[in-house]
C-alpha cells in the first residue's frame, strides 16, 4: 500500500508549513512595497503652490479669451 508512517507524516507537515510561511514573507514584502510606492506617488502629487498662488480666470464673451479676474480682456481691448 501507501505506507504512512510517522516520519513521512511529519516530512508532509514541515513541506505545508514551509511553503504556507514562505507564501506569507512574499506577501508582506509585496504589501510593504506597494506601500512604499504609493507613499512617494502621494508626496510627488501634491501641489507645489501654496492656496494664495491660485487665481480665477474668466472668459470673455466676445473672443472666449481667458484672462485674470478683475481685469480687461487684452484680446478685445489691448493696452497701448
Amino acid at each position: 500500500m501507501l505506507g504512512f508512517s510517522l516520519p513521512k507524516i511529519l516530512l508532509l507537515c514541515f513541506i505545508i508549513l514551509f511553503v504556507w510561511y514562505g507564501f506569507k514573507i512574499i506577501e508582506k514584502r509585496t504589501h510593504i512595497k506597494k506601500n512604499k510606492s504609493s507613499n512617494k506617488n502621494n508626496k510627488s502629487s501634491a501641489s507645489k503652490f501654496k492656496a494664495d498662488d491660485v487665481q480665477d480666470l474668466e472668459k470673455c464673451p466676445v473672443c472666449s479669451n481667458y484672462f485674470l479676474a478683475g481685469s480687461k480682456c487684452s484680446e478685445c481691448n489691448p493696452t497701448k
